[in-house]
């Protein structure tokens, strides 16, 4: 086998624990350590970015089968015809040859962490000082009944932006007059918590303008969510009588769905839909599972000032398949990303870890000229080790204001989303 050799740290990482726990030390200067970053993701591609930017020695390698990269982020807006998926999409060619890192277009299959090797799908293997494993989150197709490989490619998730996210377009455009469109949300954790019901109100949006007579029907299995009366009180003032949400105590856990008669069974009762967007369970990427990563919860316990695996030794695992306490989204992984690049730089050095702050920001479009959003700050609480919220950012959107208040939000969630690409993918 072939052995293949918000801008800153300063304002995500902070603090006064002098700690140094991102995993086994590398001995000495002289040695020039190989990192492989699995995924190229926000999270992936942000950490070879930073850690290229804080060790301009290092040697890093971004293991990526695909050559582009398509945004999550912004893909509701392509369902309903707002945006495509161009403006989404970003290659990874001009962030490598800037970082100078190598992309390596190649499917990792395996990793031994006892070797310290990746195998590729090609056959070769991998060499790695310390390994990044950013694969994102994988659906869990055994959670609802009557939804698996087979039907998703009728009743698309869209939960990975692409082909999914057109599919779930075509779904829409072609609902017949007068039907319900149909969002299951999963119990928490999964990728980007509001996400869902920034679908419902952008179907709404649609439907109300090609569709009238249609309603909005969302079974959740959770009680709560993220920006709830922001997006209640949107729902008020936007589409009255369109959008209608059932939480866990009134039923809305989706126990079946039946892709042939299009019919979901909830708790509550079954219901019909014209378009059914059953948003399954998630967990960690299948590679991460495979390699011991996950606990009981099929994601992946971190250190949460390294984003070292707690289970596996000189892994360290970022984004949306972290177990971190973080809200699952782009920012969220972004900042991640920079706390580990900057540990590790850090623990090469030979200085000790400081406790980190997380910034995340999240907008969610209700309309094109009508948004809403959230800005938090998160630490590590010394006394129970775990996330919490140091305080909530200005940022954060007020209840009552005017439309054009939300307008001005609309643009600036665009500037957020053109900065947050930026500064990962350029």
């Amino acid at each position: 086998m072939t052995d293949i050799t918000r801008r800153g740290f300063a304002g995500l990482v902070g603090g006064a624990a002098a700690l140094s726990l991102f995993g086994t030390p590398i001995a000495s200067a002289a040695h020039r350590p190989r990192v492989v970053v699995i995924g190229g993701g926000f999270a992936g591609a942000t950490f070879a970015k930073y850690l290229r930017r804080a060790m301009p020695a290092v040697r890093i390698t971004l293991v990526e089968p695909k050559s582009s990269y398509i945004s999550c982020v912004y893909s509701n807006e392509v369902v309903v015809g707002l945006s495509s998926l161009k403006p989404l999409t970003v290659t990874y060619e001009a962030l490598a040859e800037a970082y100078r890192f190598r992309h390596l277009k190649r499917r990792a299959v395996e990793i031994d962490p006892v070797a310290r090797r990746v195998r590729l799908a090609s056959g070769d293997s991998l060499r790695y000082d310390k390994l990044i494993v950013a694969p994102g989150m994988a659906y869990r197709y055994d959670a609802v009944p009557g939804w698996n490989k087979a039907t998703a490619a009728d009743l698309p998730a869209a939960w990975h932006a692409g082909p999914e996210t057109t599919k779930l377009a075509a779904r829409l455009k072609a609902m017949p007059a007068g039907g319900t469109a149909i969002i299951t949300v999963p119990p928490a954790p999964y990728r980007c918590p509001p996400a869902p019901y920034e679908r419902a109100s952008l179907f709404a949006w649609y439907l109300k303008r090609n569709n009238p007579t249609a309603k909005v029907l969302i079974l959740d299995a959770n009680e709560t969510f993220p920006k709830q009366a922001l997006f209640e009180e949107g729902w008020n003032r936007l589409f009255p009588g369109m959008v209608t949400r059932l939480a866990a105590s009134q039923g809305g856990a989706v126990q079946s769905v039946d892709a042939g008669a299009m019919r979901v069974q909830a708790v509550a009762g079954a219901f019909d839909g014209g378009v059914i967007n059953i948003i399954p369970p998630q967990r960690a990427g299948a590679l991460a599972d495979a390699t011991g990563l996950t606990d009981g919860t099929g994601w992946c316990p971190v250190d949460l000032r390294t984003f070292a695996s707690t289970l596996v030794d000189d892994v360290h695992v970022l984004g949306d398949a972290a177990a971190s306490g973080l809200p699952k989204s782009a920012t969220s992984a972004n900042a991640g990303a920079k706390v580990a690049a900057l540990a590790f730089a850090e623990t090469f050095a030979g200085r000790p870890v400081t406790d980190p702050l997380f910034i995340n920001t999240c907008y969610s479009r209700l309309a094109p000229d009508y948004a809403i959003g959230i800005a938090s700050v998160f630490e590590v609480d010394p006394k129970t080790d775990a996330i919490v919220v140091r305080h909530t950012g200005t940022g954060t959107s007020p209840l009552g204001a005017s439309l054009g208040y939300r307008k001005e939000e609309a643009e600036d969630a665009d500037k957020w989303f053109r900065a947050l690409m930026a500064d990962t993918f350029t």
